[in-house]
């Protein structure tokens, strides 16, 4: 389960660099400010900061829990601001970021199913 939080952490930290350095034109194709693409990368990196926080922990059904439910209302708001944009790389690339955050909380609710014994 660790594991599985480690690579969510690699993951968001690598995306929170990504939008960071591209803020200004993601927020110009948003029609908002580029702070606020900013804010949200600087958001993400410390959210992997929290998952890394988390895998550390020896009890890990709990926070592997906690990030399923986190990852499933992120990757509906992603699919959610990609649904209401015109068609176009920028909601392509939500739609994709979307999926990828499911497929985490795919991975975790794998790994809290009940063991079958």
């Amino acid at each position: 389960m660790g594991a599985c939080l480690r690579t969510d952490a690699a993951y968001c930290a690598l995306a929170a660099l990504i939008l960071g350095l591209f803020a200004g034109p993601v927020g110009g194709a948003l029609g908002v400010p580029a702070g606020v693409p900013f804010a949200a990368a600087v958001l993400t990196f410390g959210w992997a900061g929290v998952l890394l926080v988390l895998a550390s922990r020896r009890r890990l059904r709990g926070p592997v829990r906690f990030v399923l439910v986190a990852n499933v209302v992120a990757a509906a708001g992603l699919a959610a601001l990609a649904l209401t944009r015109p068609l176009d790389a920028l909601s392509l690339l939500l739609l994709a970021v979307a999926v990828e955050v499911s497929a985490f909380a795919v991975w975790q609710a794998v790994l809290l199913r009940p063991a079958r014994g």
